[in-house]
């Protein structure tokens, strides 16, 4: 949804753009897919470049080892620092300002974003600055790393995207690489997240759990089109129906009780 993003932002900016994706030996090829499709229908040139060799040298990761569960909850630093890499985005923007100094071309474009910063050490604005630094002293061609979103949130990442008219069927965010996003990983959430706050509903399918399908088509009131709400604010709606039924519920019992004390009161001798 990132790097999407910005490979928009990129063309209509006007830039002639080259993109490039790595299989690092990464759990799924689900975005690698993706990033395929969608260069191929904009045109625009594209690199998959297979470092799977390099994954015996990053393990202790979720996103790269299978034997490491992934995080299913909110993005925050004590569950979701398992998904991270030893060094990856240092690795992977040292090979993209290699291949811009071989194209002659100046400037490479990073999707790195402000929620990124608490988990991810190389997405954090130092780190950005820092690798400038370093490419200008590496190369006799400065390369320079532009992060239009590096100081955004999801939400104005999403915005960027609706303003620009952008389909975002045509991304892939979850950690799963299932037919359908899990919609419970930290990746899934925050990005249902920033929908919820759009007041947008995200196009891209997620897994339907039998029990929430059953809850949405009997339990949610008729005037809530269920079918139409994310998963996250599905859940909302949920919760308070949930609250409804149990105040209801208990009113009745009160009053059940209440009017069978009544008449054994009236019954009695």
């Amino acid at each position: 949804m990132d790097s999407y993003t910005v490979l928009h932002l990129a063309l209509e900016q006007g830039y002639e753009v080259h993109a490039v994706s790595f299989n690092y030996g990464q759990r799924h090829s689900k975005e690698l897919d993706v990033a395929v499709r969608v260069c191929a229908d904009l045109g625009v040139s594209h690199k998959l470049v297979d470092i799977t060799a390099i994954n015996q040298l990053l393990q202790g990761s979720s996103l790269t080892s299978s034997d490491i569960d992934i995080p299913m909850g909110e993005y925050e630093e004590d569950n979701m620092k398992s998904t991270v890499v030893p060094n990856r985005n240092m690795i992977l923007l040292s090979m993209a300002i290699g291949y811009a100094v071989s194209l002659g071309t100046t400037q490479v474009f990073y999707g790195a974003h402000a929620g990124d910063h608490d988990i991810y050490p190389d997405c954090r604005p130092e780190f950005v600055d820092a690798m400038n630094v370093v490419s200008a002293i590496a190369n006799y061609d400065d390369v320079q790393i532009i992060s239009p979103f590096l100081h955004a949130t999801k939400q104005a990442i999403l915005q960027a995207g609706v303003d620009m008219g952008l389909d975002y069927r045509q991304t892939w965010t979850c950690y799963l690489g299932q037919e359908k996003a899990c919609g419970q990983c930290g990746s899934c959430v925050e990005r249902l997240d920033a929908f919820a706050k759009m007041g947008l509903t995200d196009p891209v399918p997620y897994v339907q759990i039998w029990w929430c399908m059953l809850l949405k088509k009997f339990f949610i009131p008729s005037k809530v089109k269920a079918d139409k709400l994310d998963d996250l604010q599905f859940f909302v709606v949920l919760q308070a129906v949930i609250f409804g039924l149990v105040v209801r519920r208990a009113a009745v019992l009160a009053s059940v009780i209440f009017v069978t004390l009544t008449l054994w009161g009236w019954m009695a001798p």
